[in-house]
Formats: C-alpha cells, structure tokens, sequence
C-alpha cells in the first residue's frame, strides 16, 4: 500500500498551486485533465481535474474555490470570468481565459504574465520566465481579465480598519477589546511602548 506523503497538513504538494505557477491547460492526451506549468519550465500532467486542483489549492491557503469567487463576485460584479484569488496574502491571482465550466478553459497566473502578442491569428501570452504560450482567447479578453485581476488584488489586499467599518455590520467589533488594543499601540513622550 502505497502512503501520501503528508506535508504541513496537506495531502500532495506536486500540484498545488504556488507563487511559481504560469498557468493551468487542458490535456488532451486521454489520461490526464490538465498540465500544470511552472516557472522552473516543469510541466506536470495531472489526472485531477482543474478545478480540483484550483480548489485544493485555495483549502490548502485557508478557504475554498467557490468561497473565493463568491467574495470576488460580492465585491465587484464579475459574474463572468471572475478573477480568483488563490492567495491575497502572497499575491496568487488566477485568470480563466473562458468560462470555467469549459474544458479548454486555460488558467493564467497573473504575476507570471509579462505581455500578450497576436501572429497569423492566433493569441500568445509572454510569461516573465520567457516561455510563450498559445492561448484560446483574444488580446482584449486577455487584457480585460488582468485589469479585473489587478482591481480585485487592490481591493484585497487592503485590510480594512475597524474605524473604516461600519460596526452594525461587522461582527469583529467587540465593546472594550479595540479600545484596549488602540491603547496598546499609543506611544508615550520617549517613544516607548505604554
């Protein structure tokens, strides 16, 4: 019997998405669902399908595929092709370049993506390692989708304050606790902590 290598809690690191991911495609060979390519020019074949992978990487980041996209969608009104955010946290963004639900849906990873070109009618997208990858959507779908990526990463990775909320509609407000932790951060006259 074969054992999974447990590692930090997680059942397999071999495909979870990491700040080293350029992008997800569809594998058309049979066997596999989907090759995983990375930064270091690997690509991995896996007989998990993208979304799996997507989601498991999101649980392994402390929250799940359709728990993102749901905050995304509550956000902004991306109801489309909605940007997911694998991990604010370490800037993990990921853009579908077709609905989801599609086969030959390919995923982007954001950070990776240095520019887009067109020849002889096809779509290329330039990742910063200098690998090219043919896509299967237009340069303005491709644009569009990063501009939504960046608005969404803006957006989240701004941590809001609880002065900027408004406290009937939080639950993080607690009579008494915030107002012995902005006690704890008031400095005296030496610049030393109270």
């Amino acid at each position: 019997m074969k054992r999974k290598r447990m590692v930090f809690g997680l059942k397999s690191l071999k495909e979870l998405v990491t700040r080293g991911t350029l992008a997800i495609v569809p594998a058309y060979d049979g066997i596999h669902q989907c090759r995983v390519h990375d930064f270091g020019g690997m690509k991995t074949l896996s007989t998990k399908s993208t979304k799996e992978i997507l989601d498991e990487s999101c649980m392994a980041y402390r929250s799940t595929y359709d728990g993102r996209i749901k905050a995304v969608r509550h956000a902004f009104d991306y109801l489309r092709k909605t940007p997911l955010m694998i991990c604010p946290q370490q800037y993990i963004y990921a853009i579908p370049t077709m609905a989801p639900t599609d086969y030959d849906c390919i995923w982007l990873f954001c950070q990776h993506i240095e520019s887009t070109s067109t020849r002889e009618g096809k779509t290329y997208v330039h990742f910063t390692n200098g690998e090219k990858l043919e896509i299967n959507c237009s340069e303005s779908v491709i644009k569009r989708q990063r501009e939504r990526a960046a608005v969404t990463m803006t957006h989240f990775s701004t941590i809001p304050t609880i002065s900027t909320l408004n406290r009937n509609e939080t639950e993080l407000y607690l009579p008494g606790f915030h107002s012995h932790l902005q006690n704890l951060t008031e400095f005296d006259s030496r610049g030393t902590d109270l």
